[in-house]
């Protein structure tokens, strides 16, 4: 049976750290356009919709199709609106158009160089391995034991604990971090959970430190725009 997908991509108004930050432009797209045309050239997805607060949001959105379906109501758009509320707030929408859908794919606009064959892959991975959810990870660029809490009065005691001065990083375990990229979720458990969850049925689908790039400061911007630019002169 082919699965039906739902993108939803929620880009609220309100950024406290980078305002305005999905409108802000990157490859001749805005990040809430980068969002959209990416899950437009994903063939398995069935549906798109654009979740937000922000009127100009919404009309920059509507530039790429017609894919704002409603605005966001205010009890989603605060700061502490949690993301799955928003997500299944659009799901129920949809169903009460008479449209259900076996997945959602959550896209952030934060993160304009996760690309098209990311989130097929990320699809393929989820039903090859019959899994409930599939997120996007990237490897921690330096090694969890050399991390971590410093005293009141900034003293490294903790350090000396977890860290191992002499430890070499090649002798640490590998591990990962969330990129904020690409979730994917079944919908019938993420209804029956009712939040994000991480068990032996969700698997990692993993992205490199570029394609994982997330834009919450402006020093992230200018760094998704230097990638961007050395990608499309076609320098590796």
């Amino acid at each position: 049976m082919v699965k039906k997908y739902l993108a939803v991509i929620p880009a609220r108004g309100g950024s406290k750290r980078l305002p305005g930050k999905n409108l802000m432009s990157i490859g001749g797209h805005s990040l809430i356009g980068c969002a959209i045309e990416c899950a437009k050239s994903a063939e398995h997805i069935t549906e798109i919709c654009v979740t937000t607060d922000d009127q100009d949001i919404a009309n920059e959105a509507l530039k790429y199709g017609p894919y704002v379906h409603f605005m966001r109501p205010d009890f989603l758009a605060s700061d502490e609106a949690r993301t799955i509320d928003v997500v299944l707030h659009a799901v129920q929408w949809f169903s009460n158009q008479g449209k259900d859908f076996d997945a959602v794919v959550v896209l952030q606009p934060t993160s304009p160089l996760r690309s098209q064959e990311n989130i097929l892959k990320a699809i393929q991975l989820f039903e090859q391995k019959d899994a409930q959810a599939v997120v996007s990870v990237c490897r921690l660029e330096h090694p969890m034991e050399w991390c971590a809490e410093l005293g009141i009065d900034g003293n490294m005691e903790e350090f000396g604990k977890t860290c191992g001065a002499l430890n070499r990083s090649q002798d640490t375990a590998v591990t990962y971090r969330l990129n904020g990229a690409i979730y994917i979720y079944d919908l019938s458990k993420l209804i029956e959970v009712g939040g994000f969850f991480y068990n032996k049925k969700t698997f990692a689908y993993e992205m490199n430190a570029k394609e994982s790039i997330d834009i919450d400061t402006y020093e992230d911007f200018l760094l998704a725009r230097f990638w961007d630019e050395v990608i499309e002169n076609g320098i590796r």
